[in-house]
């Protein structure tokens, strides 16, 4: 909470310093010195109340979570604090620009107040508390224990207050008897529901009082007529805006590649599965040689296991069609950049499922309609989770909950990720 305070203050700061940068711009200029702004408790007050009510406090939240609900306590915060300077008639004694960039710059600084903050008071041990994971799943404990924002390390019975319990596999009369036993246990049961692919954290949950039960609703809230067209709208301004700047980019690539290949193709044409099951032309930047067929066919001959891979994985691993330009742009992911223009001609999102080849129809199996209710995407969960690395089944997996679990900060956090995997160039290929 402290350091919360230390970040308002520093984002008044921020906000107060570019508003006096911004004077010639406006047509009143601030008289006031910052400390007039910092010096005010309502920001401080606001925010820290809002952030209670959040559990921000009570509960570990990984960076994503609490930082939404960062965001989201902040919006309420700015709303209090324009109601109380306006109720108190004192809002013209303040910048209202100084004001709403203090919001907004708390929204960026907070969080990174916060990964700072966690990450070294593990090091220290400080942040730490011990906790013991009851699961088969290999991953749902790396990702508990690896995590070190969450700040859970492994612990036994005994100095373990906080356990993790996996129902998946388990019947009702199991998970009962379970949750019963170590309720009077331990201080905190954390126990991770048997449907996994529904994202819970914005449920709501009501209580049937004579039942003795509880109801969770849940939303597809990408289905929704609101979120669909909010999405489109997102896509068409997006895409309007950045095919422009990507011009130079794809002329660069167009001369590298017409330099290997002077009478090699440009783009690489499929045809794909859309939205509702609508084929349509998929665009990338040609990444093989133009005889592709031929080189394959000799390889396979040799490398028998590359076909066991591509059973599973749907890639090869060491793939002999690729030239060096091509290769290039898969590990940069550039190859996909024309999908831009599948992207503006409504065809596709920026972020959602894998464009699915038609011949991949049988291998989705039931989970086929979920896929295809929503447009295609140039990224989405899987690539920003292991990408190549990830088997064919657990992308589609993937997809499926993307589309089950959609809101649009889900939509923010694929974007910051897959910039951050697109620059290290991790999983790509």
């Amino acid at each position: 909470m402290f350091f919360d305070m230390l970040a308002i203050y520093i984002s008044i700061v921020i906000s107060y310093l570019i508003r006096v940068y911004l004077d010639p711009y406006f047509s009143s200029q601030v008289s006031d010195t910052y400390t007039y702004y910092t010096a005010e408790s309502i920001f401080y007050i606001a925010t820290v109340i809002t952030l209670i009510s959040s559990g921000i406090y009570k509960h570990r939240h990984d960076f994503w979570e609490e930082s939404y609900l960062v965001l989201k306590s902040l919006f309420f915060a700015l709303v209090l604090v324009l109601s109380v300077f306006a109720l108190t008639k004192s809002i013209g004694s303040y910048s209202r620009v100084i004001i709403l960039l203090s919001f907004i710059i708390m929204g960026l600084v907070i969080p990174i107040v916060k990964f700072i903050l966690k990450s070294k008071l593990s090091l220290f041990g400080l942040w730490n508390t011990y906790a013991l994971v009851k699961s088969l799943d290999s991953n749902i404990i790396d990702s508990i224990f690896e995590n070190k924002y969450l700040g859970y390390i492994k612990g036994t019975d005994k100095n373990s207050k906080i356990i993790f319990m996996d129902t998946i596999g388990m019947d009702r009369t199991e998970a009962e008897s379970n949750l019963l036993k170590l309720s009077n246990q331990k201080k905190e049961i954390i126990f991770i529901p048997m449907l996994n692919s529904f994202n819970f954290s914005n449920a709501k949950i009501i209580e049937i009082f004579n039942a003795r039960a509880n109801m969770i609703v849940l939303n597809n809230s990408l289905l929704d007529k609101r979120n669909i067209i909010i999405k489109k709208f997102i896509d068409m301004i997006l895409s309007t805006l950045l095919i422009p700047l990507l011009v130079p980019i794809f002329a660069i690539i167009i001369f590298k590649m017409k330099k290997q290949e002077p009478r090699g193709s440009i783009f690489f044409k499929q045809t794909r599965m859309g939205k509702d099951g609508k084929e349509f032309v998929c665009y990338k930047f040609r990444s093989m040689f133009e005889n592709s067929d031929e080189i394959l066919k000799d390889y396979l001959k040799n490398n028998p296991e590359e076909v066991k891979s591509y059973e599973k994985y749907h890639k090869y691993i060491n793939d002999p069609r690729i030239s060096k330009v091509g290769s290039f742009l898969r590990r940069t992911s550039l190859d996909e950049l024309p999908q831009i223009i599948n992207v503006f001609r409504g065809e596709m999102s920026l972020i959602g499922p894998r464009p699915y080849m038609i011949n991949e129809k049988e291998k989705i199996a039931s989970k086929l309609g979920m896929v295809l209710a929503v447009h295609p995407g140039i990224t989405g969960l899987w690539q920003v989770s292991g990408r190549n690395d990830v088997d064919f089944h657990s992308r589609v997996d993937m997809d499926v909950y993307y589309t089950r679990n959609w809101n649009l900060w889900l939509d923010f956090v694929i974007l910051i990720k897959t910039i951050k995997t697109v620059l290290i160039r991790e999983g790509a290929s």
